[in-house]
C-alpha cells in the first residue's frame, strides 16, 4: 500500500455538506469526516457507498495523509456548486423562497429536489404526496418525503451523500432541452453515432456514450461505457430516431473523451483511410522468402541468401 502525504501552506480545504457536516477537499476529491482519535482526524471518500471507493485521508493539523488511490475520476461539478453555496449562503436552499422545486425525469415523470437530494414521485392521496428517495433501490435508502402545498416534510435521513453532479444535469437539460425534447420543434436532429476502437459504435445522448448490448426487431439496446469501471447502470434503447432512457448516471459525462473521438471521426487516421484493396502487395521475393519452409531455402547445408532482383519485380 503506496501512503502519500501532502502539506500545504494554507491548510486543507473544508466545505460544509448540505444536512450541516464537513466535507475535506484534497485534490479535487470530496472526503466525509468518519471518526477523531487525538489530534487526528480519519475521512472516507464521499463515494464510498455510492461505488465502493475505499480512499481514506487523515488529517492532523496542517497535513493531510491519504491512502490508497481512488477508483473514479473527482466530481468537479458537485465540487464547484459546493464552493458556489459556501460563498453564497442565501442562494443554497432552491426552490426555498416559492415552494419545491420539481425536475423532470428522463421519462417525463417528476423529481421532488430537497436539499440537493433527489426524490421519485411514490402515491398521492388527497392534498398530500407521497416521495421515496431516488437511490432506494440502488443503494437501500429508505428517506422518505412528503409534500402538501409548499411544504415539505422529510423522514428518516440518507444513507448516502447528494448526487450533485447528477442534480447539475437535470437543471442544466431543464433549461437548455435538446431539440428531441422541445415541442413543437420539428423533426428532431438525427441521432449521433461514433465508431469505437474496435470498429463497434457509441450512441451519444446528453455528452454520455453508451455501448450497443442487443438488438430486437426495431429496438437497440445500450448500456453506458463505464458500467464495468464505474458501476453504472443506465441504459438507453433507441428506435428509429427516438432515445429512451432507463437509470440515471452515476457520473458525470466524459466530455473529453466524447471530443477525442469526434476528433477521430472527423479526422480519421492514415491507417484508417486506407482502403484493403489498394494496399501495395510485396514483391514476389519477399513474399518467397516470408512463406517457404527453412528446408526449402537450404543448399548443401547452407542458407541460400537470397537478394531481391529488380527484373523479378
Amino acid at each position: 500500500m503506496v501512503v502519500v502525504a501532502l502539506i500545504y501552506e494554507g491548510g486543507p480545504e473544508f466545505l460544509r455538506t448540505p444536512l450541516g457536516g464537513s466535507f475535506l477537499v484534497h485534490e479535487s476529491f470530496l472526503y466525509r469526516r468518519e471518526k477523531a482519535a487525538g489530534d487526528k482526524v480519519y475521512w472516507t471518500c464521499r463515494d464510498q457507498a455510492r461505488m465502493g471507493c475505499r480512499s481514506r485521508a487523515i488529517t492532523q493539523g496542517q497535513r493531510v495523509t491519504v491512502m490508497r488511490g481512488h477508483c473514479h475520476p473527482p466530481d468537479l461539478g458537485g465540487l464547484e456548486i459546493l464552493r458556489q453555496r459556501e460563498r453564497r449562503p442565501g442562494t443554497a436552499q432552491w426552490g426555498s423562497s416559492g415552494g419545491p422545486e420539481f425536475l423532470k425525469t428522463p421519462l417525463g415523470g417528476s423529481f421532488l429536489v430537497h436539499e440537493s437530494f433527489l426524490y421519485r414521485r411514490e402515491k398521492a392521496a388527497g392534498e398530500k404526496v407521497y416521495w421515496t428517495c431516488r437511490d432506494q433501490a440502488r443503494m437501500g435508502c429508505r428517506s422518505r418525503a412528503i409534500t402538501q402545498g409548499q411544504r415539505v416534510m422529510v423522514m428518516r435521513r440518507h444513507c448516502h451523500p447528494p448526487d450533485l453532479g447528477g442534480l447539475e444535469a437535470l437543471r442544466q437539460r431543464e433549461q437548455f432541452p435538446s431539440p428531441a425534447q422541445r415541442e413543437g420543434s420539428g423533426t428532431p436532429q438525427p441521432l449521433e453515432f461514433l465508431r469505437t476502437s474496435l470498429g463497434g459504435k457509441f450512441l451519444v445522448y446528453e455528452s454520455f456514450l453508451y455501448r450497443k448490448e442487443k438488438a430486437a426487431g426495431e429496438k437497440v439496446y445500450w448500456m453506458c461505457r463505464d458500467q464495468s469501471r464505474l458501476g453504472c447502470r443506465s441504459r438507453a434503447i433507441t428506435q428509429g430516431q427516438q432515445v429512451t432512457v432507463m437509470r440515471s448516471h452515476c457520473h458525470l459525462p466524459d466530455l473529453a473523451g466524447l471530443e477525442a473521438l469526434r476528433q477521430r471521426e472527423r479526422f480519421p487516421t492514415t491507417a484508417q483511410q486506407e482502403d484493403p484493396e489498394n494496399i501495395e502487395h510485396l514483391p514476389k521475393v519477399q513474399l518467397c522468402f516470408t512463406t517457404c519452409s527453412p528446408e526449402s531455402q537450404q543448399i548443401n547445408g547452407k542458407v541460400k541468401d537470397i537478394k531481391p532482383n529488380s527484373e523479378s519485380q
